[in-house]
């Protein structure tokens, strides 16, 4: 069978979706598995084993022209697949590959799209239940076996990592032990803890430990992660916002001794490739949408440890905060190695 999933388009969703994906291939070892992906998680999802063909949708953005979903359609109109796992729940998801003539389509029933389904799912998510089980389930729907304990860890092959610590070197790193930091949060402002609580936290990694900070992000991340660096005192940061791709920074995640940031895509690879990994959590929902913290796959022990302030307005899930901001304000800095000593002891 040729089965197309049509993949999550966010970078932290592509890590929560492994389990489903990895169902999905044991349900039909031998039939293709493709993966219909957005530019920038594309590259990520090459990376898998479980995948045997990836097709990039660029029919949206400043990138595409008039054309561009037309073309898209023709191209998996042509590449014949059997049936279609549609991850995300948007209308235009469903409509693309209802227009390709895809016979079986398989999705979540949501913004007036259950026609253009062959079989529409209800959505049943328990309030703070993680998302990981949101796409399990839909995997389920499409004839997988129920999951028992979900598995987001990800092997970095060799070649991976080599590229990684090549940026690295670009960047003046010499070699040795160094945190890896995602301090800003490109779409969502709101879950940015301040940054000169971040440069005060780098500080203290480098006069407890000796630790060096690199710098992760895109390049519209570079004048926050430059105003991050700039405010480190001791510490030497090593900035490689927009300097890296999205496997290179999987890479030298893989090789961090310490993840720390907010709660972000980058967050998500961390845990999956098995680093110790703080994150600050303010108005999002840590139940649902933190790195998945379950059994591992590959045996190493999970170390994750969240530094939050509880607080009655959140989870609110504004991108800027209308009010105080008191859910990312009430961390201190002192949380934070509280909790970086709870998963990377000295």
């Amino acid at each position: 069978m040729r089965t197309l999933v049509r993949a999550t388009n966010w970078v932290g969703d592509v890590v929560m979706s492994l389990p489903a994906v990895r169902a999905l291939r044991a349900a039909d070892p031998k039939g293709t598995l493709a993966l219909l992906a957005r530019p920038w998680v594309a590259e990520l999802y090459r990376l898998l084993p479980e995948v045997d063909e990836v097709v990039v949708d660029d029919a949206n953005g400043a990138e595409a022209d008039a054309n561009a979903r037309e073309r898209l359609v023709g191209e998996i109109r042509a590449a014949r697949f059997d049936r279609a796992v549609i991850l995300p729940t948007s209308f235009q998801s469903a409509w693309t590959l209802a227009r390709a003539g895809v016979p079986e389509r398989i999705g979540y029933r949501s913004e007036w799209r259950g026609a253009l389904l062959t079989r529409a799912v209800g959505l049943s998510l328990a309030p703070g239940e993680h998302q990981v089980w949101k796409h399990l389930r839909l995997a389920e729907a499409a004839g997988a076996a129920p999951a028992g304990a979900p598995d987001v860890s990800w092997p970095v092959s060799a070649a991976v990592r080599d590229a990684a610590r090549a940026r690295l070197a670009e960047a003046g790193w010499k070699g040795g032990a160094f945190a890896a930091a995602h301090v800003a949060s490109f779409a969502h402002a709101a879950k940015r803890w301040e940054l000169g609580r971040f440069a005060a936290v780098f500080d203290e990694l480098a006069a407890r430990r000796g630790l060096p900070v690199v710098l992760l992000g895109s390049a519209g991340e570079k004048s926050v992660n430059g105003e991050a660096a700039g405010l480190a005192k001791k510490a030497r940061v090593f900035d490689l916002s927009g300097a890296t791709s999205l496997p290179e920074a999987l890479g030298i995640l893989a090789d961090a001794a310490l993840f720390l940031g907010n709660d972000s895509g980058l967050a998500h690879l961390a845990g999956a490739v098995g680093t110790p990994s703080v994150v600050v959590f303010g108005p999002t929902d840590p139940e649902a949408t933190r790195p998945w913290d379950g059994p591992r796959g590959d045996g190493k022990r999970v170390r994750l440890a969240l530094a939050r302030r509880r607080t009655l307005c959140a989870p609110c899930r504004f991108a800027v905060c209308p009010i105080d901001h008191v859910c990312m304000e009430g961390v201190t800095p002192a949380d934070v190695l509280t909790a970086i000593d709870t998963v990377f002891p000295v």
